[in-house]
């Protein structure tokens, strides 16, 4: 009988045995399967951008049909690389001018600070003693981080490699400011790509100055009051 009862528990204990084991080994299964697809969208699509309107624009900038770009102004000095930042103030022109928005383009030199000769995308000559709105864009360099490829990688994508740009969008005339918006882009992935995060930041700019030029905003008094 003794004999019977002590097979019986060795049984039992090995039935729990194989069913704990299956069960950790589903759990372990589902984690990787789970985790693995979010890592592997990181690193393809490491690059993400976040923006929010310091002072959000309230007045109608259809009225803009020039614009005046002028290169950012680099608060990060040599923390940033020299050729990121020509690069940047190069392609929120390039980006500005694939809007179709604008009939005039002037970009202003950094180095001078003189205004380039015009784009005029309609293919006509530009008439200078035209005094029609001229929106100007600028801005600053906020911050400039490479991050650390090594912790990255232990951190499963933190210690992100970030650009921060803050716009401004002002009158020429009245040098009054219409509107202002910080712009961060992070770049998640273990090697980080100083480019493809400039041509990021390029493209969310362009994408504010184009959204605001090209919608009807409501008049001041309906937008103060606005919930």
């Amino acid at each position: 009988m003794n004999t019977m009862m002590r097979k019986i528990r060795k049984a039992v204990l090995l039935v729990l045995g194989i069913g704990i084991a299956a069960v950790n080994f589903g759990c372990s299964v589902r984690s990787v399967a789970t985790s693995v697809p979010t890592r592997v969208f990181r690193e393809v699509h490491g690059l993400r951008a976040r923006a929010y309107p310091i002072i959000p624009v309230i007045d109608d900038l259809r009225l803009y049909r020039r614009v005046e770009v002028r290169p950012l102004e680099n608060l990060m000095l040599d923390q940033i690389p020299e050729p990121a930042v020509k690069q940047l103030n190069t392609q929120i022109v390039n980006r500005i001018r694939s809007l179709n928005r604008f009939e005039r383009i002037t970009p202003v030199e950094e180095a001078t600070g003189t205004a380039e000769s015009a784009h005029d995308q309609s293919g006509s000559e530009v008439n200078i003693a035209d005094l029609s709105p001229e929106l100007v864009v600028a801005g600053y360099i906020d911050d400039f981080t490479p991050g650390i490829p090594a912790l990255r990688y232990i951190e499963k994508g933190n210690n992100h490699a970030v650009l921060t740009v803050r716009i401004t969008l002002k009158d020429k005339q009245t040098a009054r400011l219409l509107g202002e918006i910080n712009i961060t882009v992070e770049n998640t992935r273990v090697t980080s790509n100083v480019e493809k995060m400039v041509d990021k930041a390029a493209d969310e700019v362009a994408s504010f100055v184009g959204r605001n030029a090209s919608r009807v905003n409501p008049p001041k008094e309906a937008k103060a009051y606005a919930k």
